[in-house]
């Protein structure tokens, strides 16, 4: 079993890292992919999120009440040696390479909006160096911070819908299925991913105080993630219309320049930006502390802190290699698939195991009662 030396997390704390770890996916790229295939109704694929990822993480709950162990150590009690380590190690990759072309969006962020003429190998480094300093704090750390970050990026966010629904044109989301029902359904499916995350927190399970908390600050993070999420594609839809939303890579961004708070206040989107790489940072520092705990309960090290470092300069180095973010795109769109069914399935699949350990335990009771 991997040993925890941080201090536990509370609620408030951890519902933080959720709402940064996922919900922080409404700024950056993603609209524009669910708009794609969910075109003018995209904001409705949220909803559909309840189904595809809410009765998969449902079940993973009541693995972990009746276990009372981590995502890690749940995966080598229930598939083995063998079985736990390929999986934690499939985990850790989908996580890597979501950390890869999350820090290639946000590269991309600032260097075409706000800093155009710097190189962006000296973005992307000070962007991963200054995670990877949170990150090296540890999850206790980043827990605590999130929740003094979050309360302030949530009113701003607020804040940026009420300067904007002046500019909302509720008939923009309407037909309300936009392509259809089925099409919606299918990506639904597909794109779990995006949410589905929430699944592999489940690693952190042993860094929380106990499992009421735990639950509570998933449940309530996801919750708030999957609103947020549905409000903003609608405001999206709504300020540009579509199709203009499928050509644009970063609504969020795009949302905060035309925010107007009075003629004395100009260029907000600068003040907007703050808060966002901010939140930014301290989002890739999760994914990169999740990927070497989920890499380090692969190779069973107690110590996986020290794989921090050596994560970095691959994200790095797997980020720089693609000529641009839109062929990162396409590889992104097949990690999406991949992710979801894996997310998906897995729970299901542990469920499964579970059960029938617990079979042939009460088999071998029984026979030994007789």
């Amino acid at each position: 079993m991997i040993k925890i030396i941080d201090d536990k997390l509370g609620t408030r704390e951890f519902t933080s890292v959720v709402l940064i770890a996922i919900g922080m996916k409404v700024t950056d790229s993603t609209p524009s992919l669910l708009y794609e295939k969910g075109a003018n109704a995209a904001w409705i694929i949220p909803f559909f999120y309840l189904i595809t990822i809410g009765i998969p993480f449902l079940v993973l709950l009541s693995l972990l009440k009746k276990h009372e162990k981590g995502l890690v150590d749940l995966l080598f009690h229930l598939t083995g040696k063998v079985g736990g380590t390929l999986i934690c190690f499939i985990l850790s990759l989908l996580i890597f390479f979501s950390a890869t072309t999350s820090s290639r969006s946000y590269i991309a962020i600032a260097n075409t909006l706000f800093y155009p003429k710097t190189p962006v190998i000296i973005l992307t480094f000070a962007l991963l160096i200054t995670s990877f300093l949170v990150a090296k704090r540890g999850l206790t750390a980043i827990g605590s911070v999130s929740w003094f970050i979050i309360p302030t990026l949530e009113f701003l966010l607020l804040i940026l819908l009420v300067s904007v629904w002046k500019d909302a044109h509720l008939l923009s989301i309407f037909p309300i299925a936009g392509p259809g029902l089925s099409t919606l359904i299918k990506e639904s499916l597909n794109h779990s991913s995006i949410i589905g995350e929430i699944i592999i927190l489940a690693a952190f399970f042993p860094f929380v105080r106990s499992y009421k908390n735990y639950q509570v600050a998933s449940l309530l993070g996801l919750g708030i993630t999957l609103f947020k999420m549905s409000l903003f594609l609608a405001i999206y839809v709504m300020v540009f219309d579509y199709p203009s939303t499928v050509n644009m890579a970063y609504p969020h961004q795009e949302l905060t320049r035309i925010a107007e708070f009075g003629a004395g206040f100009t260029h907000v989107e600068g003040g907007f930006f703050i808060f966002w790489i901010i939140a930014s940072i301290f989002r890739l520092a999760i994914y990169l502390y999740l990927t070497a705990f989920l890499l380090g309960g692969a190779l069973r090290m107690d110590k996986f802190e020290k794989l921090l470092l050596p994560l970095v300069g691959l994200v790095a180095l797997s980020g720089l290699l693609p000529e641009n973010e839109f062929i990162m795109g396409s590889y992104r769109d097949l990690l999406n698939k991949i992710g979801s069914w894996t997310f998906i399935s897995l729970p299901f699949l542990l469920w499964f195991l579970s059960k029938l350990k617990g079979g042939k335990k009460n088999n071998e009771t029984d026979k030994s009662a007789c």
